[in-house]
């Protein structure tokens, strides 16, 4: 049997005009495929475990065995104990997503695919919503950063924040990840040093199989190792500089995520009160990165505290502290985002696990005042690490070589 492209997969899912017309609701098989085509759009595939759902929440069972299971025997002589298993779930709670966008009928009529144009564009909406669940499962955090009005819309403010509502779903990998052993690089350049402590701060339970364990983390970290290997005057530099050599440190494969940032956006709801410097859970961080908003930021577009007049920041140290006189008053509890040095996750390949429910719906309307079809991808999504304690999260990471 001859393999399918994606392109065909997609199509073969039925997302073209004609069936959006009779519903848009995806049946199961649809569904699946239509999943398994996002997934494939993604680092995710081959490297984290995807559990497509039905219910409203998902909740998974963990079984795991704690202390010694062994005691000594002697002859003919119960041992008197028995040992046991433990038992624990994990929930998934998903939320709803949609994709919506529009076609105009000038577009559709002039364009060189004429009526076609409207399954290429929902095909490519579909591949972004690929890399756009990516940006959630990594840097989702339900404080909601804030982010400059033109990131999010294309003609909005340059110099006023609003939240960003999409990040705030839910916590991603990043933020899941400080429930897990914290190794805190205090600026220290990646390099094998830094992952042996990785390794070391990870229980033995979870490392003695090393092929099932992976780095993860931005492509550009990578990449500044692979530039330090290729320094060597060995084989291995030669490979490095080649590129012909996977990045493997300590025999555990490192996964590059395109999507996770090398300088992560961080959010925090911090209490400033007197002139007491307050520290930052990372440190240093880049500088001019900090911004200051209330913790009530929202859709609407707000000038920033000033630095220097409202708070004062150490880069360096990674502590804020609020400037006596100025508009934020003693006490009040300030949003406080910013850009961190490179952070990376150590972890079992199969410990992310990423919810999609099956309740897909693709639909098409028409707006005959404006001209255009209307169309709208809607999904439920979720995304959660099984077990924090075979999590090691490296923060602080030098940008150098």
């Amino acid at each position: 049997m001859s393999k399918i492209s994606n392109e065909e997969l997609v199509h073969k899912a039925v997302i073209t005009t004609d069936t959006l017309a009779t519903g848009g609701k995806l049946n199961d098989a649809q569904s699946d495929r239509f999943i398994d085509y996002v997934v494939d759009e993604t680092v995710l595939k081959n490297n984290a475990r995807v559990v497509k759902f039905r219910n409203e929440n998902l909740t998974i069972d963990k079984i795991g065995i704690g202390n010694r299971v062994a005691v000594p025997k002697e002859e003919a002589k119960d041992p008197g104990v028995r040992r046991g298993i433990n038992t624990s779930k994990i929930t998934l709670t998903p939320r709803e997503i949609m994709v919506p966008f529009e076609i105009g009928d000038n577009f559709r009529e002039l364009n060189i695919e004429g009526d076609q144009v409207e399954d290429t564009i929902i095909r490519l909406m579909s591949t972004r919503l690929g890399n756009d669940l990516e940006e959630l499962y990594v840097h989702g955090n339900k404080l909601g950063p804030a982010v400059l009005e033109n990131e999010i819309h294309e003609d909005g403010a340059s110099n006023q924040y609003v939240k960003d509502s999409y990040l705030s779903l839910q916590d991603g990998w990043n933020v899941l990840a400080d429930s897990g052993h914290i190794v805190d690089a205090e600026g220290q350049n990646i390099g094998l040093s830094l992952f042996s402590r990785a390794i070391r701060a990870m229980p033995t339970k979870f490392r003695r199989n090393k092929a099932n364990l992976r780095w993860y983390g931005p492509s550009d970290l990578s990449q500044i190792y692979q530039e330090k290997l290729s320094t060597r005057a060995t084989s291995l530099g030669d490979d490095a500089a080649r590129g012909s050599a996977p990045i493997a440190p300590f025999g555990i494969p490192y996964v590059s995520v395109p999507l996770w940032d090398f300088n992560a956006r961080i959010v925090e709801h911090v209490t400033l009160t007197g002139t007491t410097a307050v520290s930052l859970k990372n440190g240093p961080i880049v500088s001019g990165s900090v911004v200051v908003t209330p913790t009530t930021l929202g859709a609407t577009p707000v000038a920033p505290y000033a630095e220097s007049t409202d708070y004062t920041v150490d880069y360096a140290a990674g502590t804020i502290v609020r400037a006596g006189g100025g508009n934020i008053g003693s006490g009040a509890t300030v949003k406080v985002t910013y850009r961190a040095y490179p952070e990376l996750i150590l972890t079992h390949m199969n410990n992310f696990i990423v919810g999609i429910g099956r309740d897909i719906r693709i639909e098409k309307d028409r707006d005959i005042y404006k001209g255009v079809n209307q169309y709208a991808i809607t999904a439920k999504v979720s995304v959660l690490f099984e077990e924090d304690d075979a999590i090691v999260k490296v923060r602080n990471i030098g940008m150098g070589v």
